[in-house]
C-alpha cells in the first residue's frame, strides 16, 4: 500500500531550505539564550507581526536606509565651509638687536641671547557659491532615500508571504503527521487481525496475505518519519524568524489546517487597490524623480564653480629688543606679522568629457526608467490577474477534493464493515484506505497551497498583510 506521504520531507525541504538562510537558522538556534521557557500560541496574523518585528534579516534591511540618510547629512555638512583650516603655534623666538652694516646703515639682526615667547595663528577658508548644485544634489539624495524605502517595503511584503508559508506549512506538517500515525495504527490493527485469523486456522486467510501487508508496512513507517522530519524543518524556520530559544514550544491557535477565512474579493476591486497602494509604482515614480535630479546635477557640473576664499595670518613675539613695540599688537617686523586676503574665485574642471559622459549616462537611465513607467502599471495588473486566477482555481480544487474525500470516507466505512464480518479479504479495505489517505493528503496540500497563494495575492495588491487584515478582515 503506497501512501505517497514520503514526499512530505521533499516538499518542506524545497519550501524552506532553498533559501540562503538555512545555515543562519541553525547557527542562531544553537546559540540563542533565554531566561525562561513555556508555550507560545500564535494565530497567523500575530505570528507574522511578531516575526516581522524580531526577524534579524528584516531588521538588517531596515537599517540599510540609515546609510543613505548619512549621505544626506554629509552633503549638508559639506555645504558650509567644506574647506576650513586653522593653525596655531606657541613657542620661543629670538630677539632683535640693531647693528651697523658695511654701508653704515642700521639694521635689525637676530639676537639669540634674548629669547622670548612667540604666538602665531593662521586661518584659511573656502565657501562654494554653487547653491543650485547643492539644492539639486539634496533633492536627488532625498528621492533616492524614498526610493530605497519603498524597495524595503516591497521586500517586507514578500517576507510576509514567506512567513505565512511557514505558518501553513507547519499546520500541514501536523496534519501529515496525524495522517501517517493513523495509517500506522490502522495497518497495525489489520496485521493483528490477520495474525488472529491465521492462528484460528481461518480457511479464507493465507500466509501470503500477511506477507503482502507486512511488505508495505515500511512505506507507512517511512511516511511517519518523513512527516516528523518535515515538522522539524519548518520549526527551524519559525524559530529563526521569532528568535525563539529551544526551551520555548511554538504552538498555533489553529489546531487543524483549514481554508483561510478572508474574503476573496473581485478582481476589479483588487486591481483598484493595487493602483492606489502598490509600492512598486510609488518606487518607480520616486525613481523617475531621483533620476531627473541626478541628470540635472550632472548637467550643472558641466558649468564652472564659483567660490569665496579668505585667509588670515597673525604672529606676535615678545622677545628682547622690542620694548617699544611689545604693547602694540599690530606692529610688524621680521617676526611679527598681520596679513589677510579675501577674494572671489572661479574654478572650471578641465576633465569636461568625463562630466559630459556622466551627464549622458544619467540621461539614458532617466529615459530607460521613463519607458518602464509606460508598461509598469499594465504589468502589475496582469500579474495580479494571473495570481487571482490561480487562487480561484485552487479554491475550486479544494472543494472538489472535499467532495471526493467525503465519498471516499463513506466507501471506506462500507469496506470496514465487510472486513469485520469477513477478514479473509483485506484487499478491498486496504485499497479503499489507500485511496482515502491519498485523497486526504491531496486535500490538505491543496488547502496549504491555497492559503499561501492567497498570501501571494495580497502581496500582488501592494498591501502588507497587516494593512489588508486591519482594513478588510478585522472590521
Amino acid at each position: 500500500m503506497i501512501l505517497q506521504i514520503k514526499y512530505i520531507s521533499k516538499y518542506f525541504y524545497k519550501k524552506i531550505y532553498d533559501s540562503k538562510k538555512a545555515s543562519a537558522m541553525f547557527f542562531c538556534l544553537v546559540f540563542s539564550l533565554s531566561a525562561y521557557s513555556g508555550e507560545i500560541h500564535y494565530d497567523c496574523f500575530s505570528f507574522v507581526q511578531e516575526a516581522m518585528r524580531k526577524d534579524p534579516i528584516v531588521q538588517e534591511k531596515r537599517f540599510s536606509t540609515q546609510l543613505k540618510k548619512e549621505k544626506l547629512a554629509s552633503l549638508k555638512a559639506e555645504a558650509i565651509l567644506p574647506s576650513f583650516s586653522f593653525y596655531m603655534l606657541v613657542g620661543p623666538a629670538p630677539g632683535l638687536r640693531q647693528e651697523m652694516n658695511d654701508k653704515g646703515n642700521t639694521v635689525d639682526v637676530w639676537d639669540f641671547k634674548k629669547m622670548g615667547p612667540f604666538w602665531g595663528t593662521q586661518v584659511k577658508a573656502v565657501q562654494p557659491l554653487n547653491l543650485g548644485q547643492y539644492r539639486v544634489g539634496k533633492k536627488a539624495i532625498q528621492a533616492d532615500i524614498h526610493q530605497h524605502q519603498f524597495g524595503i517595503i516591497q521586500e517586507e511584503h514578500k517576507k510576509e508571504v514567506e512567513l505565512q508559508s511557514y505558518y501553513y506549512n507547519y499546520l500541514l506538517a501536523l496534519e501529515m503527521k496525524r495522517l501517517a500515525e493513523d495509517a500506522q495504527k490502522q495497518i497495525d490493527d489489520a496485521y493483528i487481525k490477520l495474525e488472529d485469523a491465521l492462528d484460528n486456522d481461518d480457511p479464507g486467510v493465507s500466509q501470503m496475505d500477511l506477507l503482502k501487508l507486512k511488505s508495505n508496512m515500511h512505506v507507512i513507517q517511512e511516511g511517519v518519519s518523513d512527516a516528523n522530519t518535515g515538522l522539524k524543518q519548518v520549526m527551524l524556520a519559525i524559530r529563526f524568524s521569532l528568535q525563539l530559544d529551544s526551551a520555548f514550544i511554538f504552538k498555533t491557535k489553529d489546531t487543524t489546517l483549514n481554508l483561510r477565512g478572508e474574503t476573496l474579493y473581485s478582481l476589479e476591486k483588487l486591481q483598484n487597490i493595487a493602483l492606489k497602494s502598490h509600492p512598486e509604482l510609488k518606487q518607480l515614480r520616486i525613481g523617475l524623480e531621483a533620476k531627473s535630479y541626478q541628470m540635472d546635477l550632472a548637467e550643472a557640473k558641466l558649468s564652472p564653480e564659483f567660490f569665496i576664499m579668505g585667509e588670515f595670518e597673525y604672529a606676535k613675539s615678545w622677545a628682547g629688543g622690542r620694548d617699544g613695540i611689545q604693547k602694540d599688537v599690530f606692529s610688524e617686523d621680521v617676526v611679527n606679522k598681520l596679513s589677510g586676503a579675501l577674494g572671489f574665485g572661479l574654478r572650471y574642471r578641465l576633465n569636461f568629457w568625463s562630466n559630459w559622459q556622466k551627464y549622458k549616462e544619467a540621461k539614458v537611465e532617466y529615459k530607460s526608467l521613463k519607458m518602464k513607467d509606460k508598461y509598469a502599471v499594465n504589468g502589475i495588473l496582469l500579474k495580479l490577474e494571473e495570481q487571482y486566477y490561480k487562487v480561484s482555481a485552487l479554491k475550486e480544487k479544494v472543494e472538489n477534493l472535499r467532495n471526493s474525500q467525503r465519498a471516499s470516507e463513506a466507501m471506506l466505512k462500507g469496506y470496514a464493515i465487510q472486513y469485520d464480518l469477513d477478514p479473509s479479504n483485506p484487499e478491498n479495505l486496504i485499497s479503499a484506505y489507500t485511496q482515502n489517505v491519498n485523497l486526504l493528503k491531496n486535500y490538505y496540500f491543496a488547502i496549504c497551497a491555497y492559503n499561501i497563494e492567497f498570501a501571494e495575492l495580497i502581496y500582488r495588491t501592494g498591501l502588507s498583510y497587516t494593512e489588508f487584515y486591519e482594513t478588510y478582515v478585522s472590521k
